[in-house]
């Protein structure tokens, strides 16, 4: 409905800088409340990326940090946004951020970043303080770091405190898909690192025990989720003829290709090599 409005205005991204310039802190729930009793910009940077499922179910944000930018990078897997969202959410967090820190003379600009190609006559003469870059690879907002330290005064502390309570309720009310979907997606962005227990219930913000606890109720485990995420990534590999089985089981952190196939058999039914040649009958056919 949001595109489709957006779309229907003369100059979409006009509306769009708009509809981002609009998203003030209390319109953002309670972890807006819970960013107004934030210090400084890394606690509130530490904030969002805590509670953002509170406000976008099936995104989250990673930080990172440079030798002169941090950086707020959006996460999208396998949900396919407009273009107009991921825009206009970037540009809330600017006018948000900035906000904050109005009562300094602040040095620098922020810069946002879209992996879309740069839209046809697009309104570069609304943009104020910052700077707008496209076909990169992350959706994402870079603050200089010298503006991460800067101190901000804390508008209601205890109301700030409630709001934490009630942003660690909504995450705990997420429903048990949610749980185990946010660890295929964090396994699946980090399938390089090869993440244990500790990895994960670190990037959840739980404990490893209550996230154990958590999946015994969903009758599974981390390690049953992390096995099947990567044998699903061997069925595509398996697609490859250019992948031997030791390469693909050297890639998908298994000991050896005799381990990878006999879990692929438990698995699906079939080793690695039948399921190859089974896939390589129905192309031919």
């Amino acid at each position: 409905m949001g595109a489709n409005l957006f779309k229907a205005l003369e100059n979409p991204y006009a509306g769009v800088i708009e509809f981002g310039k609009g998203m003030l802190l209390s319109l953002h729930g309670s972890l807006g409340v819970a960013i107004q009793g934030a210090h400084d910009l890394y606690e509130v940077a530490e904030l969002a990326q805590k509670y953002y499922q509170t406000r976008a179910n099936s995104r989250s944000l990673q930080l990172v940090e440079g030798p002169t930018y941090y950086c707020l990078r959006h996460l999208e897997d396998n949900v396919n946004y407009d273009d107009y969202f991921p825009l206009a959410t970037l540009i809330s967090f600017e006018y948000v951020l900035t906000n904050l820190l109005n009562h300094h003379d602040l040095i620098g600009n922020c810069m946002i970043h879209q992996t879309m190609n740069e839209p046809n006559n697009f309104p570069y003469t609304l943009l104020q303080g910052y700077q707008i870059q496209f076909n990169q690879t992350h959706n994402q907002i870079l603050l200089p770091l010298e503006w991460m330290k800067l101190p901000i005064s804390p508008i209601d502390p205890e109301l700030a405190k409630l709001a934490k309570k009630q942003c660690e309720q909504t995450m705990k009310a997420l429903s048990p898909q949610d749980l185990i979907g946010e660890i295929r997606h964090q396994l699946k962005i980090s399938e390089q690192n090869n993440l244990g227990l500790k990895q994960m219930a670190r990037l959840l913000h739980v404990s490893p025990s209550t996230l154990q606890r958590r999946l015994r109720e969903l009758n599974t485990t981390f390690k049953n989720i992390k096995l099947e995420q990567r044998l699903i990534k061997a069925k595509l590999l398996l697609l490859n003829r250019q992948y031997t089985l030791e390469k693909i089981s050297e890639q998908l952190h298994f000991c050896d290709a005799s381990s990878f196939t006999k879990s692929f058999k438990t698995f699906t039914g079939t080793t690695p090599s039948a399921y190859r040649q089974q896939h390589a009958k129905v192309i031919s056919n």
